[in-house]
C-alpha cells in the first residue's frame, strides 16, 4: 500500500509537471477508445438489423391482386428450391409493420390506405442459390416482385463497411498519435527528472523500480483518457441506442452486459496503450542514467 501511495503521489506530481503533454496524451487516447466503442456499437447494432431482415423478409414473393395467392402457394410448395411456403395477407404485413409506428398511428394508415398485395414467404433449401432463384420466381405469371434478404443486406453491409473502414482508418490514426504522444510525455518527464533518478539510485533504488514509476505514471494518463472514453459512450449508448430500442425493442437489443464488456475492452485497451508507450520510452534510458 504504501508503495502504490508513494507511485500514485510521484505520478501526479509527474503529471503535473507536464500538465500539457499528459492532457493531450489523454485526450487522444480519449479520441482512439471512443471511436472503438462507436464501432463496438455500430456492429452490435448492425447484428440486430440484420437479424430482424432475416426473420421478417425472408424471402417473399408478392403476387399480383387478381391471381388467387393461396395458388401461387401451392405452386411454390412444388418447386424443388423450397422447404416452405406460407402467405402471409396483407393485415398479416400490416400487424408486423405496427411496431414501427408505435405513438405514429397516423404514419401507419398511409400503408393502410395503399394498395399493398399478399405475400407468399418461403424457406429454400438452399440461400445460397437465392439469386437465380429469385429470377426463375419472377418469370412465373401473377408474380409481381420477389424480395430477399441478401437484396437489402448487401446495401446495409456495404453501407457498415464502409463506415467500418473509414472508423477504422480513424482508429489506427488516433492511436499510433495517443501512442506517440504517451511515448513523448514520459520521456520529456524522464529527461527532466534525470538528476532526482540519479540521486534515486545512488541511495539504492533499483532500476526497476524507477522505470515503474514512469510506467505507472503513463498509466494513469491512459486510464483517465479511456474512463473518460467509456462513460460518454455509456451516455451515447444511454441517450441514442437505448432510446432506440425502446423505440425499435424488436430490432435492436444492446444490454447491459454487452456495453459492461464494451467499457471495459475500452478501458483495458487505453491503459495498454499508454503503458506500452511508457515502457519503450524508458527502455534503455534508465540504465544509462
Amino acid at each position: 500500500m504504501n508503495l502504490f501511495k508513494y507511485y500514485l503521489r510521484d505520478a501526479r506530481e509527474g503529471i503535473a509537471r507536464n500538465l500539457g503533454a499528459a492532457l493531450a496524451a489523454a485526450a487522444l487516447i480519449f479520441m482512439a477508445m471512443i471511436l472503438l466503442g462507436s464501432l463496438l456499437l455500430l456492429r452490435s447494432g448492425l447484428v440486430g438489423v440484420m437479424s430482424y431482415m432475416q426473420s421478417q423478409i425472408g424471402v417473399k414473393v408478392y403476387v399480383d391482386s387478381a391471381v388467387d395467392v393461396q395458388d401461387i402457394a401451392r405452386i411454390m410448395k412444388s418447386k424443388n428450391f423450397v422447404k416452405s411456403a406460407n402467405v402471409e395477407t396483407r393485415e398479416q404485413l400490416l400487424a408486423s409493420l405496427s411496431g414501427f409506428f408505435q405513438g405514429k398511428e397516423y404514419l401507419l394508415q398511409t400503408f393502410k390506405d395503399s394498395d399493398l398485395p399478399d405475400a407468399v414467404r418461403l424457406e429454400l433449401v438452399d440461400y445460397d442459390l437465392v439469386e437465380p432463384i429469385a429470377e426463375q420466381l419472377r418469370q412465373i405469371p401473377g408474380i409481381t416482385e420477389v424480395i430477399y434478404p441478401q437484396k437489402l443486406a448487401k446495401q446495409v453491409i456495404y453501407w457498415s463497411n464502409l463506415l467500418n473502414t473509414f472508423g477504422s482508418i480513424l482508429l489506427v490514426f488516433f492511436v499510433v498519435i495517443a501512442f506517440l504522444t504517451v511515448f513523448l510525455a514520459v520521456k520529456l518527464a524522464l529527461y527532466q527528472r534525470l538528476k532526482e533518478i540519479r540521486v534515486k539510485l545512488l541511495l539504492g533504488a533499483k532500476p526497476l523500480h524507477v522505470k515503474g514509476q514512469f510506467m505507472f505514471e503513463g498509466l494513469l494518463i491512459g486510464f483517465i483518457g479511456s474512463t473518460m472514453a467509456a462513460i460518454a459512450l455509456y451516455v451515447i449508448s444511454e441517450y441514442m441506442f437505448v432510446a432506440l430500442e425502446r423505440q425499435f425493442p424488436f430490432v435492436f437489443h444492446f444490454t447491459s452486459t454487452t456495453l459492461n464488456g464494451m467499457m471495459l475492452c475500452m478501458l483495458l485497451s487505453g491503459c495498454f496503450i499508454a503503458v506500452l508507450a511508457s515502457y519503450l520510452s524508458t527502455r534503455g534510458t534508465i540504465k544509462h542514467v
